[in-house]
């Protein structure tokens, strides 16, 4: 009778137990969901917590955590200044640095948003996007309207149609910051003046030569792109936007649709830079003047136009190609 007694004792205490610890196993599980839970927070107040936070950070804070060995603070402390630099008063000060005649100041600037522009790391932040308007792209405009005067000592050895020997160390800078926004607002850029204010009066050695070869600018860019790869870059952005291309012609940098087209058709004269003291240098080909009539341009051209039928069985022949009349 006893035993049966401790039996019963014994069941009663292990189903207690396991009551219990079916309970507080449960219980454990639950708090684990909840710590583990992933909380969507309010994006608008998060951000507004994020700036609050970044604008209370003093410049001499930013400066030291740009020198962490931490890559992150370093990306964080860079991004925060960039972004404290192309917005408000900060803006109008580096453009207005930008565009000074005060040549320190203006290469300090120069500097300064050639980092803004070209950095990766600032790539997918809105920097770049405020550095994308009319008053950006006229103080740009006006730092290399400055550089146009500072043409005067020779730099450089290189013999170009489109290199002056004369450019300025400072002007490639100026000339990369313009290549890589320009692509995002040409309308702006034009706007600004690119064409008008600066590349009309640029000195190419193509339209300082005797003959001139002015409206030839683009297609030597196009052909001699590695003598100057950023300012051949820029005129090809320019020539394939519609009111680009039409400023180029108006300013006589680019011939017309026709002059264009009708390249192949150049005699095979040499045109040489600085002839007297680059003898055996490379030379560019250059079209004879012309002295033909409208008529006999447009017999020339109906020549051409011809149309070769063959069955590919055997060699072609004179046979083989249809020509229309001409009419003389």
């Amino acid at each position: 009778m006893a035993s049966h007694l401790n039996d019963r004792l014994l069941w009663i205490c292990l189903g207690v137990s396991l009551f219990f610890a079916v309970r507080g196993i449960a219980t454990d599980l639950r708090q684990v969901r909840d710590l583990t839970e992933i909380k969507h927070v309010d994006e608008k107040e998060d951000k507004m917590i994020s700036e609050g936070t970044e604008d209370a950070l003093k410049l001499d804070t930013l400066l030291k955590l740009s020198e962490s060995t931490s890559y992150d603070l370093r990306a964080a402390s860079l991004r925060i200044i960039a972004e404290r630099s192309t917005k408000g008063e900060t803006r109008d000060l580096l453009l207005a640095d930008l565009a000074s005649k005060d040549g320190e100041r203006r290469n300090k600037a120069l500097s300064a948003m050639y980092f803004l522009v070209s950095n990766r790391a600032l790539a997918r932040t809105s920097v770049c996007t405020r550095l994308k308007d009319t008053p950006a792209y006229t103080a740009i405009v006006n730092c290399l309207c400055f550089f146009l005067e500072e043409h005067v000592e020779e730099t450089s050895t290189t013999v170009s149609p489109i290199l002056p020997k004369t450019r300025p160390l400072g002007e490639k800078k100026a000339l990369s910051v313009l290549n890589i926004i320009l692509q995002e607002n040409i309308p702006a850029a034009l706007e600004a003046g690119v064409i008008t204010r600066w590349l009309a009066h640029y000195p190419f050695p193509c339209a300082l030569s005797e003959p001139s070869r002015r409206q030839d600018v683009v297609i030597l860019m196009r052909t001699w792109w590695s003598d100057d790869a950023v300012m051949s870059a820029i005129f090809n952005t320019l020539s394939t936007h519609p009111d680009g291309a039409k400023q180029l012609r108006k300013y006589g940098l680019m011939g017309s649709m026709m002059e264009e087209n009708d390249q192949d058709e150049t005699d095979s004269d040499v045109w040489m830079v600085d002839g007297e003291d680059t003898a055996g240098s490379r030379h560019i080909s250059a079209r004879r003047p012309r002295d033909r009539t409208a008529e006999e341009q447009v017999v020339r051209r109906r020549r051409r136009e011809a149309m070769v039928l063959s069955d590919g069985g055997r060699p072609l022949g004179n046979d083989d190609i249809i020509q229309l009349p001409i009419s003389e």
